[in-house]
């Protein structure tokens, strides 16, 4: 029997946005270079900077000796995963799910966002895979229509194969990061029931329900509701959130450790950590300030030799592990799938409606906007036949210009990326009806429209 000790904290780590990026982040690697932590395994997002990592990496070589940072888009994925113990294999899946690229200022699609893993051998527990990952962010204030909640349910859907997947080969499983959700929503849902994962924090510190608290300061919602981000206790907090479940103004949970519980893997501890303010960070007698935006959240396993590790891997093989149906292994560690009737049609409801929402956007462009400047360009292009001044025609021929890259920037993102969301979002459809009809005992014929989910009463809430 062996403990082990996990953390996960995003470290707000974004070039030329972050405040005081450089210095936080060198406090962050002496932070869990101290070995009084005794920290075992460490996940780190939005480490956006590679010489970020690399100063990390040299500062905790002694404490946590292994090390992976991962690529992904135009900018990286930000993702890094610390082990004190070998990490012998790794992977990184882009979600196909990844934003607008034409959302400049939202950046989401232009890191790339994905979900990455790393094998590690403990040296008496066998194989554990740690899934490390930072979902789409949420833009949108509480109580108004969320773009990305669509992103986000397709990439919980992709998680929960993957970690079924990892499961299935009789690993130990973690998963842990920024999932950009709180503790009700359909992503966490998708994780625990579908990907048979347990919420750590959930499963030590139960929600308060009878009654349900409210009036919480917000210390007591770090303590009692495990408060990471937008909490005013965080001397980086521009805007406070208000708690999904106490609607109080102390910030939300959005940082998880998940794990797959087995006889063999329990939870024992959960805190929210790294909560510390600390002098040296910016301008001399700046005051104290937070390590990151996010507290991180710490968590101890009991952990003992996998019983089943190396059983069935011959049958665990025979299974994609892209795939969101992987072939059912006959050992014990096979996923759940609590997924109920309701909650299946809710997530198909949903993505039919967000896949129509989403779509909105490129098809005007498409069918609007491409056309009027092609049209406006030929105007353009035969008025300049008719000028005689030069001056007049030197702007003329620079709108000609304009309206050309103008158009074809609007075609290339329209078919380009319109294209590839509509086949996304069907084939996620696709996923889901099959899953349902599984679970209803119907024989698939396709994906159905949504007016046959909306005689169950439409959920005006999917959009909240």
């Amino acid at each position: 029997m062996t403990e082990l000790s996990v953390l996960t904290l995003n470290c707000w780590g974004l070039k030329f946005v972050s405040k005081e990026r450089e210095d936080r982040l060198t406090a962050i690697g002496r932070y869990l270079a101290d070995t009084s932590r005794g920290y075992d395994i460490v996940g780190l997002q939005e480490v956006w900077v590679y010489d970020d990592f690399l100063r990390i990496r040299d500062l905790v070589r002694d404490t946590l000796p292994y090390a992976k940072h991962w690529y992904s888009g135009a900018l990286g994925s930000g993702l890094v995963i610390l082990s004190k113990y070998p990490i012998v294999g790794s992977t990184m899946r882009r979600f196909a799910l990844n934003g607008d690229p034409m959302k400049i200022f939202h950046g989401d699609w232009y890191v790339g966002k994905c979900v990455v893993s790393a094998i590690i051998a403990h040296p008496t527990c066998g194989e554990i895979e740690v899934f490390n990952t930072h979902l789409h962010a949420g833009y949108d204030p509480v109580g108004t229509v969320d773009r990305y909640l669509g992103c986000r349910v397709g990439e919980a859907w992709e998680m929960s194969s993957l970690v079924t997947a990892a499961a299935s080969q009789g690993r130990h499983v973690i998963s842990l990061g920024d999932y950009n959700s709180a503790p009700n929503s359909l992503v966490v849902g998708l994780l625990t029931k579908r990907g048979g994962l347990t919420d750590s924090w959930a499963k030590v510190h139960p929600a308060p329900t009878n009654p349900v608290p409210s009036g919480l300061t917000p210390d007591e919602g770090v303590a009692i509701m495990g408060v990471t981000c937008d909490t005013p206790l965080n001397t980086w907090t521009k805007h406070t959130w208000i708690n999904h479940h106490t609607n109080d103004a102390i910030g939300e949970r959005l940082d998880y450790i998940f794990f797959r519980e087995t006889p063999e893997f329990s939870c024992t501890h959960v805190d929210v950590a790294v909560r510390e303010q600390i002098s040296g960070i910016g301008a001399a007698n700046s005051g104290s300030k937070n390590y990151s935006d996010h507290f991180g959240v710490h968590a101890k396993f009991i952990i003992k030799p996998a019983v089943y590790h190396f059983e069935n891997r011959a049958g665990a093989m025979l299974s994609d592990p892209f795939s969101s149906s992987p072939a059912a292994p006959t050992t014990k560690s096979s996923a759940p799938d609590d997924m109920s009737v309701e909650t299946l049609e809710e997530i198909l409801l949903l993505l039919q409606q967000y896949s129509a929402m989403t779509l909105r956007g490129p098809k005007l462009e498409l069918k609007v906007i491409v056309p009027l400047c092609i049209v406006a360009q030929i105007a353009l292009i035969i008025g300049n036949f008719f000028v005689e001044t030069r001056w007049v025609a030197g702007i003329l021929t620079v709108l000609v210009g304009a309206l050309g890259a103008g158009w074809m920037s609007h075609f290339l993102y329209a078919f380009l990326y319109g294209r590839e969301t509509e086949g996304t979002y069907k084939n996620l459809i696709d996923e889901v009806q099959e899953s349902l009809d599984r679970r209803t005992g119907q024989k698939s014929t396709g994906s159905r429209t949504s007016s046959h989910y909306q005689a169950t009463g439409a959920r005006n809430s999917l959009l909240q």
